[in-house]
C-alpha cells in the first residue's frame, strides 16, 4: 500500500511542479485520511465492514480557461466478524479525466468533470484472497462557494458505472450515485484544513454496496 501511495502522489506532483515552474496554471491537491463504513449485500445477507481510508485528488488548471486535468486515488482497509471469522476489504480506486470549473458570481464557481475509474479489492477470509477488479467511468456536476475569503464550501454530484474486468455483460456492470460535500478553512496564502463526506452508492443485478466516508486532511492551492 505504501509504495502506490508514493507512486500515486510522484504522478500528481511531478507534472504539477513542472506547471508551476513555468508560472502556469493554478494548482489545487488534497491529501486525506478518514474513516468509512461499507454495507455490502446481494439480497440474501449483508455484512457491515468498517476502517479507514487515505487518498490524494488534485486538479491542475489549463491557463485561466476554467478547463482543468483531475486525478484522485483512494486507499480503503476495511473489516468486520463474519460467521466467526474476521473477514477484510483491501481497496484502491484511481480516478483520471479532466473538466471545467467557471465564476458564476465573483464568490461561486459551477462546472462538470468526467474521469476513467479503475477499482481493485482484495477479500481475505480465513486465509483466503479474492482479488476483484473493474473499470468505467464517472460523470457529473461541482461547485465552490467562497463563504468568506478564508472559508469555502464545495462538492460533487455524480454517477458512476463500473463493469467487473471479466465480465462486461449488462448484469454484472455496477451503477449509481457518487457525491462528495466539503468545506475547508484557509490557515495560510496557500495551504488549507479541510473535512468532507463521501458517500458512493453502486448496484448490478445480484449486489449492492454502499460507501461512506467522514475524512479531513490539508489542501495546497498555488
Amino acid at each position: 500500500m505504501n509504495i502506490k501511495m508514493l507512486l500515486t502522489a510522484a504522478a500528481f506532483l511531478a507534472p504539477v511542479s513542472a506547471f508551476a515552474g513555468q508560472g502556469g496554471p493554478d494548482v489545487d491537491l488534497y491529501g486525506f485520511a478518514g474513516y468509512n463504513f461499507l454495507e455490502l449485500g446481494d439480497g440474501f445477507e449483508n455484512v457491515e465492514p468498517e476502517g479507514v481510508d487515505l487518498g490524494l485528488r488534485g486538479k491542475v488548471f489549463l491557463g485561466n480557461s476554467g478547463l482543468f486535468l483531475g486525478g484522485e486515488y483512494t486507499y480503503s482497509d476495511t473489516d468486520t466478524q463474519f460467521a466467526g471469522s474476521k473477514l477484510s476489504y483491501e481497496g484502491n480506486e484511481f480516478r483520471l479525466g479532466g473538466g471545467v470549473l467557471l465564476p458564476i458570481t465573483p464568490v461561486f464557481r459551477l462546472g462538470g468533470y468526467g474521469h476513467y475509474v479503475n477499482q481493485e479489492v482484495d477479500t481475505r477470509f480465513e486465509g483466503f484472497t479474492a482479488t476483484g477488479e473493474a473499470s468505467g467511468y464517472d460523470v457529473g456536476a461541482l461547485f465552490e462557494y467562497d463563504a468568506t475569503p478564508d472559508i469555502q464550501t464545495y462538492g460533487r454530484i455524480g454517477y458512476m458505472s463500473l463493469s467487473p474486468d471479466n465480465d462486461e455483460s449488462d448484469e454484472a456492470r455496477a451503477t449509481g450515485v457518487d457525491l462528495l460535500a466539503g468545506l475547508s478553512f484557509r490557515i495560510s496564502y496557500s495551504l488549507s484544513l479541510f473535512g468532507e463526506y463521501r458517500y458512493t452508492h453502486l448496484e448490478d443485478d445480484f449486489n449492492e454496496q454502499d460507501y461512506s466516508s467522514v475524512r479531513g486532511g490539508l489542501r495546497l492551492t498555488y
